[in-house]
């Protein structure tokens, strides 16, 4: 592939610009960005609309269109893609959330999504009400729900809740590879909801090391050093800051002492590494240079 796409300095977070040859690659990286919604859903979009003008990256984004619903929703009312475009995809079985999010556009949608509904999958009744497909639509989580407060934070509607021991659930609309089930510390955590995630700490609950792996893939630095005085620096926390292309934070674990486990590297991390000793590369570089 000889195209190149010149990634945004924001989407890496270190200031500097990146050029990367596998366009798969940049896919695969601007796809996962939607799944921690409010806080990265924009960037996604601000550069898929730029980088849809290369025919090769917008053919590779529709085909991974049922793991970015939002992001292909979002990029259809921005007049990116077109639903001529999209409308084929949606045939697939594995799109069933992704046709949702067209449900006005379809001609017929009741008769066309109970002829995608197989055994095991989600129930018919879960969006018989047209008002909460738009909800979740917009938002990922019905407004009335524990989810939606700890999403965005509502700190508000939580001090009216009373068992801070149940589970936060995952809407489909919130498209993640998290488990079905979180407790509300790492729910809020995910999101980055300060308020709400000190107020949760203040009622009793505690910091665990799967609380400070959701923080982590929030990539919120105010709870991660919330978190930071719990010891809790495994070789899981390593993998969350790189998978979610962390550098800071994967920078900071490292040279405070996280374990980085062989076994355990991904792609991502051995990038981020390589990419982290470039930039000290060119710092001596640049040190030598004025000596």
């Amino acid at each position: 592939m000889d195209e190149k796409i010149t990634f945004e300095k924001f989407l890496f977070g270190d200031g500097n610009e990146i050029v990367i040859d596998d366009m798969g690659f940049c896919v695969d990286r601007i796809v996962m960005l939607p799944r921690i919604r409010p806080h990265q859903l924009e960037k996604a979009v601000k550069l898929s609309v730029e980088y849809c003008k290369l025919a090769d990256f917008r053919r590779k984004l529709l085909e991974k269109s049922n793991k970015c619903p939002i992001l292909i929703y979002q990029l259809y009312k921005r007049s990116v893609l077109a639903f001529e475009e999209i409308n084929p995809f949606l045939n697939d079985m594995d799109t069933f959330i992704l046709s949702y999010y067209f449900w006005k556009e379809i001609e017929d949608f009741e008769s066309f999504i109970k002829s995608k509904l197989k055994p095991g999958g989600l129930a018919e009744a879960f969006f018989e009400n047209s008002n909460d497909i738009d909800q979740l639509i917009e938002y990922g989580f019905l407004q009335s729900s524990i989810e939606y407060c700890l999403k965005y934070d509502v700190i508000d509607d939580l001090l009216n809740i009373e068992n801070l021991t149940q589970e936060a659930s995952w809407s489909p609309f919130e498209w993640s590879d998290k488990p079905d089930y979180l407790d509300l510390l790492s729910f809020s955590g995910f999101f980055g909801s300060i308020r709400c995630f000190k107020h949760l700490l203040m009622k009793g609950l505690e910091i665990k090391e799967n609380v400070f792996s959701m923080v982590v893939c929030g990539g919120c630095f105010d709870l991660f050093h919330l978190c930071q005085g719990q010891q809790l620096l495994t070789p899981n926390l390593v993998c969350k800051a790189s998978e979610f292309f962390y550098l800071s934070l994967l920078i900071f674990l490292i040279e405070n002492g996280a374990v980085i486990n062989v076994k355990a590297k991904s792609i991502e991390f051995l990038y981020l590494i390589g990419l982290l000793f470039i930039m000290l590369l060119k710092e001596v570089i640049l040190v030598l240079s004025n000596i």
